[in-house]
């Protein structure tokens, strides 16, 4: 059923008359666990319709929901439902909706969020109103345009995964020599636990004439030595750390501490 209104309409199109926008902010891995979506849809069918602006020469552009639209063609629809904006867009309107979308959703990767955050400065003029738009933290804005300048060798630990984008600015923020950075993040990769990846850039920073064997073994020495706290958490909060937790494929314990994290640093105690 097609319905419409002065500013959408809403119908199923085919699915080969779709065109990705180059402003659709998810630029990597756009597949990634797209096969559980595909067979959900050949199941059910597409439950959130995507976002096309209609062109010229009758086909559409892809706004939002780059995934579904993969997954629908790897389940073998012919047509997905849609809505379609009528009202004319901008640029920043699009790279606005798409990146909203998508950062609320399967996390984007680093590469993407420091694209999109530098694009949306540039066209926007201040962090806060970037972060105003998006709805996150004018820091959580900070840590993506501060990715730009992180050696490739480590962007590339990020994308396989070896430890987060946020880590990864981290260092680059703490470790000015960038052959020393290099050698602390091999460092990290070894280390699970996020504690000891931000003690471990911490000791770097303050021992800079010291090498990667020696700062491991301050590291190894500061562990035994350090003393664990212990906070008794809400059902309230241990629920929504489990939803996190789900949601961003991230420990509860690493996602704690990023809270507290920028609880402290957003009210001066972290400089």
């Amino acid at each position: 059923m097609d319905s419409k209104n002065e500013d959408f309409d809403f119908k199923y199109i085919d699915l080969d008359k779709i065109d990705i926008s180059l402003f659709n902010a998810r630029k990597l891995n756009p597949e990634q666990n797209i096969t559980n979506l595909a067979k959900s849809i050949e199941e059910i069918g597409v439950q959130q319709p995507i976002t096309v602006l209609e062109k010229p020469d009758k086909r559409y552009e892809l706004i939002i929901g780059q995934r579904r639209l993969l997954a629908s063609k790897l389940a073998g629809k012919e047509t997905i439902p849609a809505v379609i904006i009528t009202k004319k867009l901008d640029a920043t309107d699009i790279l606005l909706r798409s990146f909203s979308e998508n950062i609320h959703r399967l996390d984007l990767e680093a590469q993407d969020k420091m694209t999109m955050a530098t694009e949306l400065l540039k066209r926007l003029g201040s962090i806060q109103k970037v972060a105003n738009y998006i709805g996150v933290t004018t820091l959580t804005v900070k840590d993506w345009l501060g990715y730009a300048s992180v050696p490739e060798p480590i962007k590339e630990m990020v994308k396989k995964g070896k430890f987060g984008y946020k880590t990864a600015v981290r260092i680059n923020k703490n470790i000015s020599d960038e052959k020393k950075a290099i050698e602390i993040a091999k460092l990290i990769e070894e280390e699970p636990r996020k504690e000891d990846q931000i003690d471990l850039i911490d000791i770097g920073k303050d021992n800079p004439n010291k090498t990667p064997k020696e700062i491991k073994e301050i590291h190894e020495k500061f562990k035994k030595e350090k003393r664990p706290l212990t906070i008794n958490l809400t059902d309230k909060i241990n629920k929504a750390l489990e939803e996190a937790e789900k949601e961003y494929n991230s420990k509860k314990t690493d996602i704690a501490l990023d809270a507290i994290e920028e609880w402290l640093t957003k009210r001066g105690f972290i400089k």
